[in-house]
């Protein structure tokens, strides 16, 4: 599961990076389509590219490990001992569906910090898109992409650390 949250967190700040680089440097006249408004091009930020991520999704590779664990000790159980089977099994489950509240808990807590840390990166990604023309004129692309993503380090960090919630 800690594999499966690294290689997600890892892809979501690439897509952002890229995503940021790709809108600062598009021709002056895109960000004056309708679907190139600043709310827009935020949403593609913070959502879209976290959306992208979700096909490595850290919720996946734990339900599919407990499941395949609750099955296989299940089957074990019974082939070694049914009566011990029928009295140990009941406890089992509320210590799994205990985990499992816990583990809803940590990762809600854990969202909300989240969108804390990355709310600075946002504030950078906005202005830059807000105020695309001056960018382009002072031709500060490459600077406002680097702080971006050094806005993004410390979430990242946080990410990799809650990998395995």
């Amino acid at each position: 599961a800690t594999s499966f949250g690294i290689c997600e967190q890892q892809l979501n700040e690439k897509v952002r990076q890229k995503s940021f680089r790709a809108m600062l440097k598009q021709d002056i006249s895109w960000f004056d389509e309708p679907e190139n408004s600043v709310s827009a091009l935020t949403h593609k930020l913070a959502v879209e590219a976290s959306n992208i991520t979700k096909v490595i999704d850290i919720n996946m590779a734990i339900a599919l490990g407990a499941i395949s664990s609750v099955m296989a000790s299940i089957i074990i159980a019974f082939i070694l001992s049914w009566a011990i089977a029928l009295v140990v099994i009941p406890p089992a489950y509320l210590l799994l569906f205990i985990g499992g509240y816990l583990q809803l808990i940590l990762t809600k807590t854990y969202a909300g910090i989240k969108y804390k840390l990355i709310e600075d990166s946002a504030k950078v990604a906005i202005e830059s898109i807000e105020n695309v023309y001056t960018v382009a004129t002072l031709s500060i692309e490459n600077r406002l992409a680097r702080k971006y993503n050094q806005l993004l380090e410390q979430p990242f960090r946080y990410d990799l650390k809650g990998a395995a919630i």
